[in-house]
């Protein structure tokens, strides 16, 4: 396993390889070359993570009201653009200072424009061509937008983007050689509003004059909104537009001109430093020896942007430590959310940090309408009298996990919140200050209902709950008060811990960067024995490498273990349990038993009634049999229901797990794979060191398959649900009570027995019937998934155990003796030393010090 540096160890770790770095001479082959620039660029980024600020995200969907809640828990509502139509374009990070106390929220007076990298825009044009050549391949693959964008470098491959400006006004209905003619009418806008972005970013991409990847711009703060807001959504035209010639300066950029709206499309984010008035959030806590930034995100998927807003977001999210999911609270559960988790999560990060990474604020709470409760009612005010607090609840774990998620949850209304405060809103747009004024007419109603009573009664029915406490904060202060001590504890308990999880993501990047440059460089000794020294180098990586995977495996299978797997972690058994018991238990057929049973007379589940029968009314439909909660039938259904929508998703996961583990262990494995089987000095040493050490060359082809990850998660997947379906019972043997058998309250399943039928309609039996069938239900998911994963895990066990026999050991590795006698040293004296000794250190030395953990003191090994 890597080992795991402390900050100010991985800030060393960096200066070692930067001082190698400037050590060298001029590269002497483009191999070598491209590995310094790869090595360069991976300490780079290390050491920008261990120096960076803490950073908490604010994402959202678009209108969900986050930028206007960002501005009010800092105490300044205009502190970002806010509409009620998608405004923010581009990041906003946000340096925190604390102000002076009554002079309100301010602003610098001057800001910081970050450009995109070269590399950055590309990746974010592949993402808009990739997708809209998916979606017109599946709508109309007549335009051939596959084959004309697929794979084309727009903007630094050979041809540029002339197969784009040659191909897009299809869309528009012209007529493209080549291609078969498709009327306007039959094109959905959405393409051309796609296209139109692509013009838009090619205008800018060809207009500027080094911007790209070139330091940030200073200019005026008011000026700087030019390139936060996105531009008013107006009717796609008519016509397909022609490319603009634009001239876009780093002094046109900073007179604040036209230039700095024509350069919106290459800006990666904006830095805005904001001093926060102590009156509204005093910032001592929060910046106790530590620097604090916030981010505003851009909501993904608003009409003005088709993809570059989501390219920048993965990207940046690459670094932040903390996320502060905005929620509407209106209509939960929100795929954009969970869209940003999903990004989050696809950056390898561990599932211990991704548990504590996310706080969640149910926005425009004050959308919900209170509840009516009776007078004097005791109790029966549980969540589900509101479905946007049951539905937060439900949908919570999928963010924070299984665990205790209480201080992660909030309920807001910036609106109610800066007007409870009294924040200054006058200079707020104007939509804004209509909604700011109809919500003060309603919080000026006397005889408006609140929050409070219904959380009294939820207090008595749910007393360890955390409902109440959150609905009193919402109506005390818009909830912005509570969500600040929150943003206080996440970051003190967790945001040292995420910088250093980020950090050491990087360091694995570099890790890997100076093994590969230790295998680009040239050694300066015999051709013969550099050879076999490299051959032998190589086998000793390989083998920790497998050493490595095979204990990372062995983890894996043992999630009792206080260790943490190095790789990313299969579907948690535990989480599919859960999620199959609570959708057996809370079937509605077992709250519709009940519920019989309290409007019963006796308290009893009553006896069905038999159907009904009307031979006089030949008009009459014949009724459909229905199935019923009077027979096992419906619970069957849900049982096998539910099972196979848990297989389908466990399938699911374990694809993406796979595909995570591959990508984590590829990147290791696949350079020495490849180096097994190439043309390399070093490795045409190999078939006869197998023949000399172990009389079979047929062993080396056994290991280069061995140690083909991508074949081996290739068959664990297409094999996957045969695993699957092996390893426990089908669903129908694993149902716990008899099928299609009428239950004690079917209308013909009196047997005279007065006191046993009683016993048997009791609410308790419905209760014991819903547990064991819930149990059954997760028992089987368990099993099926624990057997699913061993299966897995043993074919990566068994496939790098015979990676690991067919290793050569070190004396494999020895040269021919020589006939030769070696050369005496000149005078006596020791050879030179190959590595420019007095210069720093060697490639070696920092592999030994820093991978293989040989030092004198430092981190663990």
């Amino acid at each position: 396993m890597a080992r795991r540096l402390s900050l100010s160890e991985l800030e060393e770790y960096v200066r070692d390889v930067e001082a190698f770095l400037e050590a060298l001479g001029p590269p002497q082959t483009p191999e070598e070359e491209a590995a310094r620039e790869t090595l360069a660029r991976a300490a780079a980024k290390l050491a920008a993570r261990v120096a960076a600020p803490i950073s908490l995200a604010v994402v959202g969907e678009f209108t969900v009201g986050k930028s206007l809640l960002l501005g009010a828990l800092l105490g300044r509502p205009d502190l970002l653009p806010v509409e009620e139509r998608p405004a923010t374009g581009n990041i906003t990070v946000l340096r925190l200072r604390e102000g002076t106390a009554g002079t309100g929220t301010r602003l610098e007076d001057t800001s910081k424009i970050h450009f995109m990298t070269r590399d950055r825009l590309a990746s974010c044009v592949r993402e808009i061509t990739r997708e809209l050549a998916r979606l017109l391949d599946e709508q109309l693959p007549q335009l051939k937008a596959g084959e004309v964008l697929g794979g084309v470098d727009l903007i630094g491959g050979p041809q540029g983007w002339q197969p784009f400006l040659a191909w897009y006004r299809c869309l528009w209905g012209e007529q493209i050689p080549r291609l078969q003619h498709v009327e306007a009418d039959l094109i959905s806008s959405r393409f051309r509003d796609a296209a139109l972005e692509l013009l838009r970013i090619r205008d800018a991409e060809q207009g500027q004059q080094g911007l790209l990847g070139s330091e940030p711009v200073e200019l005026g703060t008011d000026a700087v909104r030019r390139v936060l807001e996105l531009p008013v959504a107006s009717a796609t035209p008519d016509t397909a537009p022609a490319p603009r010639k634009l001239t876009i300066t780093r002094e046109g950029v900073t007179a604040g001109g036209a230039a700095l709206s024509d350069c919106f499309p290459l800006v990666e984010r904006v830095e805005q430093v904001v001093e926060v008035d102590p009156v509204f959030w005093p910032l001592g806590d929060l910046l106790s020896g530590r620097d604090v930034q916030f981010l505003d995100f851009p909501g993904v998927g608003a009409v003005g942007s088709f993809g570059r807003d989501r390219n920048l977001s993965r990207q940046a999210l690459q670094d932040i430590h903390s996320i502060l999911l905005v929620l509407p609270a209106h209509h939960l559960p929100s795929d954009i959310a969970l869209d940003f988790w999903q990004m989050l999560a696809a950056d390898g990060r561990s599932q211990e940090a991704l548990g504590t990474a996310a706080l969640l604020v149910a926005n425009q709470f004050d959308r919900i309408v209170v509840p009516a409760l009776d007078a004097g009612q005791p109790g029966g005010a549980g969540l589900g009298r509101v479905d946007s607090l049951n539905s937060l609840e439900a949908f919570a774990p999928k963010i924070t996990g299984q665990g205790d998620n209480r201080e992660q949850i909030f309920l807001a209304s910036a609106v109610n919140g800066l007007l409870l405060e009294q924040q200054p809103w006058e200079r707020a747009s104007e939509q804004t200050r209509d909604v700011i004024r109809d919500a003060a007419e309603r919080l000026a109603d006397i005889h408006r209902p609140t929050w409070h009573e219904f959380a009294a009664h939820l207090e008595q029915d749910r007393p360890d709950s955390r409902w109440p406490q959150r609905l009193r904060a919402y109506e005390e202060a818009g909830g912005l008060d509570a969500i600040r001590r929150g943003v206080e504890r996440h970051l003190a308990r967790h945001g040292d811990a995420h910088r250093l999880e980020r950090a050491h993501a990087a360091q694995r990047d570099l890790d890997l960067a100076l093994r590969a440059y230790r295998r680009a460089a040239p050694r300066d000794e015999p051709p013969e024995a550099a050879a076999y020294r490299e051959a032998a180098a190589r086998f000793r990586e390989l083998g920790k490498l497998i050493g490595r995977i095979l204990d990372d495996i062995e983890l894996l299978d043992d999630t009792g273990l206080s260790k943490r797997p190095e790789s990313p972690v299969p579907p948690d058994v535990e989480t599919s349990r859960a999620t199959v018991r609570a959708a057996v238990y809370g079937a509605h057929w077992w709250e519709q038993l009940v519920q019989r049973a309290l409007r019963s007379p006796d308290h009893l589940v009553p006896h069905g009634r038999p159907a009904e029968t009307d031979p006089l009314s030949p008009r009459k439909r014949r009724p459909r049999p229905r199935p019923t909660a009077d027979d096992t039938t419906v619970f069957q259904q849900l049982f096998e229901r539910v099972l196979a929508d848990q297989r389908a998703l466990d399938l699911h996961e374990l694809d993406r797990w796979l595909e995570e583990w591959r990508g984590y262990w590829s990147a290791e494995i696949g350079p020495l794979r490849e180096w097994l089987d190439s043309d390399e000095e070093s490795a045409l040493l190999l078939p006869e060191l197998y023949t000399r050490r172990l009389h079979n060359p047929q062993i080396l082809d056994d290991l280069i398959e061995d140690l083909d990850v991508d074949a081996l998660v290739e068959y664990v997947a297409e094999n996957a649900p045969a695993f699957l379906e092996s390893t426990a019972a089908e669903p129908a043997h694993a149902f716990p009570m008899q099928p299609g058998h009428a239950l004690p309250w079917h209308a013909e399943s009196d047997n005279g027995d007065t006191e046993a039928d009683e016993r048997s309609r009791h609410p308790l039996a419905v209760l014991q019937m819903r547990a064991a069938v819930a149990d059954a239900a997760a028992g089987q998911v368990s099993t099926r998934l624990q057997g699913l994963l061993r299966r897995v895990l043993q074919v990566f066990r068994d496939t790098f155990d015979g990676a690991r026999e067919s290793l050569l050991d070190h004396d494999a590795f020895r040269p021919p003796v020589s006939r030769k006698a070696p050369d005496r040293a000149e005078s006596g004296r020791a050879p030179k030393a190959e590595d420019g000794a007095g210069r720093g250190p060697t490639i070696d030395d920092l592999i030994r010090t820093w991978l293989n953990g040989e030092r004198g003191s430092g981190g663990e090994k």
